[in-house]
């Protein structure tokens, strides 16, 4: 029997409807044209993130335990929001239009056109066509919040806005920290606590998975925050521009052509412009997927020179070692549980500086005035060092306590009047120009990794108290027993 037009045209439909519920990455194919006049270039990582996706979404449509949030690091431009947070909701409802979502981002315009683009995708004549089933509710359709006549809603709001009252079966967590704003902690912390909120949203706390999509702006930006917290329990998805120790999954790698994640839109030109655009950190960071550059952020780790032990003590003669404290020692409301106390003692011999020793510590402040003394006097204290202590409040507290119950010569450091950034901008020349040694140890490699990832890492003691070292020991105005020439001899017979 012939088949007339019509019913092939609707056999028809009903395949292509078919095909669409069943593959993510053939409605966003189907669907692409609705929402983006660009002719599509579907690279490899496009069926990779829609395939993870479908496979998540078995669980959010069955009510099941999920086995984990999801975390997606990729470049701008990769299609990220398009796919995660455009194109998913409104697949989706294919699957089953009672499912609520709520959607987040750093910005509520941003939100507000996520959700607007998805409503032109569910409102458009080819998805009615195909799921006529699927309707917006015409006394709930705003932009932004819009309902279905299953029951099923769409929710948007913005990090530091309110979410109260609504609950949902899957939260989609995008850009939720602005990549301008990523040097501000209290901005970073705005995020994290609109991210615990977002958490407490959920219809069902074990069955309601979050899925996070950014670029890795610092060590404590919100994914971070999350791979910190849960670990194990997050399924990472990190795609750098280029091939990297980045990459996760790691077999991702082998997908990369010529080292680049997408090289028709991503490809050398486009990121050698990006460099230059945005600056090697926030490339870094938006690119590269790492809150710190390779190498180092404002200071190189190959500008800091290394001596051993041995050839500093027999250079060292009578130089005394000075001791820069920061001190955090945990009292109610002043410090919390994760800031140590850091100590680093320096000395000066001839025109270099070295850096004999650092640590980070714990302490109470009975403990803390108990540790110092012993710590000083095992690195090298004698009647010509110091010991200068961050003039903090609690600071304060330590410079008083130590003067009146010691005869240790302790004093503040001067009080800062510019930002950190500032203050390591001004002493790396001195880093750079390799007036500053390090004696090997094994907590050069923490110094290091702080000093060199600042400021896109949690702590930055390290980085005041190099910056106090070198104020005072490579200042012009330093003067101590080893300012006669016999020192720079022996430098130079030792090290060349």
């Amino acid at each position: 029997m012939k088949l007339k037009d019509e019913e092939i045209l609707k056999l028809a439909r009903a395949v292509q409807s078919d095909e669409c519920r069943k593959s993510f990455y053939y409605f966003v194919k189907t669907f692409w044209g609705v929402i983006i006049p660009e002719e599509p270039v579907f690279n490899w990582h496009i069926k990779y993130l829609c395939d993870e996706l479908q496979k998540l979404s078995y669980y959010i449509v069955n009510r099941l335990p999920k086995p984990y949030d999801m975390i997606i690091n990729i470049p701008p431009g990769a299609t990220k929001s398009t796919i995660v947070t455009i194109m998913f909701p409104a697949w989706l409802w294919t699957q089953d239009a009672t499912l609520r979502i709520i959607s987040n981002s750093y910005s509520g315009d941003l939100t507000l056109d996520h959700a607007s683009k998805s409503k032109d995708i569910i409102t458009s004549p080819l998805y009615r066509m195909l799921f006529p089933e699927v309707k917006i509710r015409r006394d709930k359709s705003a932009n932004g919040n819009y309902e279905n006549t299953k029951r099923g809603a769409r929710y948007i709001c913005s990090t530091g806005g309110t979410i109260t009252g609504r609950r949902a079966h899957l939260i989609l967590n995008d850009d939720p920290l602005n990549p301008k704003q990523a040097e501000s902690e209290a901005l970073r912390l705005q995020a994290q606590d609109h991210t615990k909120t977002l958490s407490s949203r959920k219809v069902d706390k074990k069955n309601t998975p979050m899925v996070t999509i950014m670029q890795r702006l610092h060590e404590d930006d919100v994914t971070g925050y999350l791979l910190k917290k849960k670990g194990e329990k997050i399924f990472h998805i990190c795609l750098p521009a280029e091939v990297s120790e980045n990459v996760k999954p790691a077999a991702l790698k082998t997908k990369y052509i010529n080292g680049l994640l997408d090289p028709v839109r991503i490809d050398r030109e486009v990121i050698a412009e990006a460099k230059i655009d945005l600056g090697s950190r926030a490339f870094a960071g938006q690119y590269e997927q790492s809150p710190t550059v390779p190498g180092g952020n404002i200071i190189k780790e190959k500008w800091f020179r290394k001596i051993s032990i041995s050839q500093f003590e027999a250079i060292r003669g009578r130089a005394p070692m000075h001791f820069f404290i920061d001190t955090a020692y945990k009292e109610e409301n002043i410090k919390n549980d994760n800031d140590p106390s850091g100590i680093v003692a320096a000395c000066r011999v001839g025109n270099y500086m070295y850096v004999f020793d650092a640590v980070k510590i714990f302490k109470e402040f009975p403990d803390l005035l108990r540790f110092i003394p012993v710590y000083v006097h095992a690195h090298g204290y004698n009647g010509a060092s110091t010991i200068r202590i961050e003039p903090k409040a609690n600071g304060i507290s330590v410079v008083q306590t130590i003067r009146e119950y010691t005869k240790l010569n302790v004093t503040e450091t001067p009080t800062p009047v510019d930002s950190k950034t500032v203050r390591l901008n001004l002493a790396a020349p001195k880093v750079e120009c390799g007036r500053t040694w390090l004696v090997e140890g094994a907590w050069n490699e923490e110094f290091i990794n702080e000093i060199c990832g600042f400021p896109g890492k949690s702590h930055d003691e390290y980085v005041d108290l190099l910056g106090y070292a070198i104020d005072y020991l490579l200042d012009d105005d330093y003067t101590d027993a080893t300012t006669d020439g016999y020192y720079d001899d022996v430098y130079h017979a030792l090290c060349g």
